[in-house]
């Protein structure tokens, strides 16, 4: 039985004669009603490298692109278990210091083929579903309405990783990814331009907004209309477009807007998070503030950079005192997140801050409801006793607040470096990344190429039409 990664060339490049009866794993049935393609969008998480693929598997959740963010920096101290990790291995390292190239030719790009997986199962069940028998547990059109947001979840999160940042002046140019909508293996396909790949994830979206009833999901892992909203959302936030932006995010918190306040959290172990965090909910299929979840099946445990801890209060922030630690015991030296970094979806919380930014730059801009919606947040993000809320009606001043707060709130997640290259399309917000690993300098400047990874050597080799990033 051939990994499944072989699915991601070959449906970019390979002919192939295999059907999907070829490579249905042994003892899993062959889908045919609603049902049961409605339980192929239940499950969780693609593995890592693939290795140990079910082909129920549909939420893949990118793997160490935080690292690509000057929020982070590698552990220094030589007895930290993590230091080796950083420092020796290969793709780690690659990562962190923004070398050229991540993965070697000899190495396949997880993250590629985890989303390209992920999407070969979604196209599988919208290929289908219509002609499918009737089901009991679901109905055609939320099968069809989750299948439709997966794939775009998953296409905005490639065309932001291996193409450039959305411009309205040079996206009908601009190189994205391969638009992959059909499930047969046998084609290839060339480049998408950007401007085409977000056309898709919208018409996705839209499609499935009207597919979906107003119910919520029992379950995180499961999308609903307020999952489509909010990715429709960050969809218009990245593209500049914060009137629909706000619109969207306005909906999705119609819908669901929970926000755990962590002033009734405690330590289980004074000063340890490692131990525990009580009052928080550890099940991310069940945790209130995860609107869609992605399940984080590694992480690296990298410390604040100075420049992260220089925005952070490290007496209030409640995001600092209850989740920041180190566990020297286990041979972790560095203060590090403990509990909320396993999510690689959408939390609610950045709708609320979706919601204050797109406030305030939309083409009448509310000032009001741009300091409601942030405070909203930081109400439950900082200490009872010493808040203060956010009160400048400045425009450049608020929009710093509400920018430092994103970073503070979407720590440890690849949003800490995509929003970097989102706000490098504003010459007001584009800035450089800087920083200094193992005594070294290193430079990512605004329109550098590396902000556009490679694509994959192996899925290059295999598919002539393929153009490669600039280097």
């Amino acid at each position: 039985m051939k990994k499944l990664y072989i699915l991601l060339i070959a449906a970019l490049s390979l002919a192939s004669c295999e059907s999907f009866v070829d490579i249905v794993p042994k003892g899993q049935t062959i889908p045919t009603t609603v049902d049961n393609f409605g339980d192929m969008m239940n499950n969780g998480s693609l593995a890592m490298g693939g290795d140990n693929y079910a082909f129920t598997d549909i939420c893949y959740c990118v793997n160490f692109i935080e690292f690509l963010s000057d929020d982070f920096n590698a552990p220094e101290n030589p007895a930290s278990v993590y230091y080796s990790v950083f420092k020796n291995n290969a793709f780690v390292y690659n990562t962190i210091v923004w070398n050229k190239e991540i993965w070697s030719a000899a190495d396949a790009d997880m993250n590629w083929d985890g989303l390209y997986k992920s999407n070969y199962v979604a196209n599988f069940v919208l290929d289908n579903i219509d002609t499918a028998e009737p089901g009991v547990s679901y109905t055609r059109e939320t099968v069809k309405a989750r299948a439709l947001v997966h794939r775009a979840f998953n296409y905005f999160e490639l065309v932001n990783l291996y193409g450039k940042q959305y411009n309205a002046a040079t996206a009908s140019t601009d190189l994205g990814v391969p638009l992959v909508l059909e499930s047969n293996i046998n084609n290839q396909y060339p480049r998408a331009t950007v401007a085409e790949v977000y056309d898709q994830i919208l018409k996705d979206l839209d499609m499935a907004i009207q597919l979906f009833d107003n119910t919520n999901p029992e379950f995180n892992n499961l999308p609903g209309k307020a999952t489509a909203y909010a990715l429709r959302a960050r969809t218009y936030l990245w593209m500049q477009d914060y009137d629909k932006a706000y619109a969207d995010a306005v909906a999705s918190l119609q819908l669901r807007n929970t926000l755990i306040d962590y002033n009734t959290l405690f330590q289980y172990m004074p000063g340890i998070p490692a131990y525990g965090i009580g009052g928080y909910d550890t099940n991310r299929t069940t945790n209130p503030e995860i609107l869609y979840l992605r399940y984080k099946t590694e992480s690296l445990l990298g410390p604040y950079s100075d420049k992260l801890e220089a925005i952070t209060d490290k007496a209030n922030d409640l995001r600092w005192t209850t989740f920041m630690g180190a566990l020297e015991m286990s041979g972790i030296m560095e203060t590090v997140n403990w509990t909320r970094i396993l999510n690689g979806g959408i939390n609610i919380s950045e709708v609320w801050l979706t919601r204050a930014e797109a406030a305030l730059r939309k083409s009448s801009p509310d000032v009001n409801e741009a300091l409601s919606a942030l405070n909203h947040l930081r109400q439950h993000r900082y200490a009872a006793a010493t808040y203060q809320p956010i009160t400048t009606t400045n425009p450049d001043q608020l929009l710093t607040e509400i920018l430092n707060e994103r970073r503070r709130e979407l720590v440890y997640t690849d949003l800490s470096f995509l929003n970097k290259k989102r706000l490098n399309a504003d010459p007001k917000t584009a800035e450089d990344m800087t920083r200094s690993i193992y005594g070294n300098n290193y430079t990512m400047p605004v329109g550098d190429p590396r902000w556009q990874l490679l694509i994959p050597y192996n899925v290059m080799d295999f598919n002539p039409q393929l153009v490669q990033n600039e280097r």
